[in-house]
């Protein structure tokens, strides 16, 4: 048998691993006995999801509060803002923040709805309340026991296999996948018709929770539709946004791809167009990468925007609703 630097390495760091995996689920489960679940003023609707990487909260999010802002529910989102530079609670305010500011993410949504940033959920929901908010979205949180949540929905990237995924750090979940969904109220999984029927089969047998199945349906400019096109993000699955515009008949020479929450630097950026303008090609991004580029770049790169449609959501619009009527 032939050992190599990674094998080894491997050999070394597995123990270590795994010592530190117990230490993760048992703090966890410590979290969960000992944990306030503080009853708010406002009713809390919490979208978490099970993985570290993105499945799709942010959209579900925006969804979500289109829904309630459009039924006369004044619903804020509360977000930790994560990659902001804000200690404090703040409203998000688009015209006078940057996503350097108060995160990509709560930057987004706020083309949507007022967006709370802060480190502490409590202070996040307190401050939107006395702003006027009738309910507030939790942008994340699943794993967050200090305050009480009226409705729980754990979001599902159902391209990505859990089934044999372990917990942070050997795997990418942050808790056993029974106990993230003993705990939610709906579960919303979203991708191929094939990869969510995967899914119920395997893990919706508990049948307290409902299940609700969703799909991505991309705007896009039809002088995409036109031209060789240099695509690239910075997000938790990259391979996802290629693999849609690749679904939608779209010419994609040449990818790049980021970490998640990614901050572009100018010498990036150039390098990206300098590369597509070599070509004869169009820039593309996700919304989510489009919010954090200097203005003089978003003239010049074109955004991908997303709708999620989700399939028999009439219960988990209805019951959201309810909460304040």
């Amino acid at each position: 048998m032939t050992f190599t630097l990674k094998n080894i390495t491997g050999a070394i760091l597995y123990p270590i691993f795994y010592f530190l995996s117990i230490i993760w689920f048992l703090s966890h489960r410590l979290r969960i006995k000992v944990g306030r679940n503080e009853k708010m003023p406002i009713p809390v609707v919490c979208v978490g999801n099970i993985t570290l990487g993105g499945a799709g909260k942010t959209p579900t999010v925006i969804l979500l509060a289109q829904y309630l802002n459009n039924n006369n529910v004044n619903a804020h989102v509360v977000s930790r803002g994560y990659g902001g530079k804000f200690k404090d609670t703040v409203l998000v305010k688009r015209e006078a923040q940057s996503a350097y500011e108060v995160g990509d993410e709560p930057l987004l949504i706020s083309q949507h709805a007022k967006v709370w940033v802060s480190k502490e959920k409590k202070e996040g929901i307190l401050a939107a309340h006395k702003a006027g908010a009738e309910l507030v979205i939790l942008d994340d949180g699943h794993q967050n026991f200090s305050i009480a949540k009226d409705v729980s929905i754990l979001v599902f990237d159902t391209e990505v296999s859990l089934k044999n995924e372990k917990i942070f750090p050997l795997g990418n979940l942050r808790e056993s996948l029974q106990s993230a969904i003993d705990r939610a109220n709906f579960l919303i999984c979203i991708g191929s018709v094939v990869s969510r029927k995967r899914f119920k089969k395997t893990f919706s047998q508990n049948q307290n929770i409902k299940v609700i199945e969703g799909k991505y349906k991309p705007i896009i400019t039809p002088i995409l539709r036109k031209r060789k096109l240099v695509a690239f993000c910075g997000i938790g699955r990259p391979e996802k946004f290629f693999s849609m515009l690749r679904n939608h008949d779209l010419e994609i020479i040449r990818e790049y791809s980021f970490p998640d929450h990614h901050f572009y630097t100018r010498k990036q950026l150039t390098k990206i167009l300098d590369v597509a303008q070599s070509k004869n090609a169009l820039v593309v991004t996700t919304e989510k990468d489009y919010v954090k580029l200097p203005s003089n770049f978003t003239k010049i790169i074109y955004s991908v925007d997303i709708e999620l449609c989700l399939e028999k959501n009439k219960k988990l619009l209805l019951d959201l609703k309810s909460l304040v009527s």
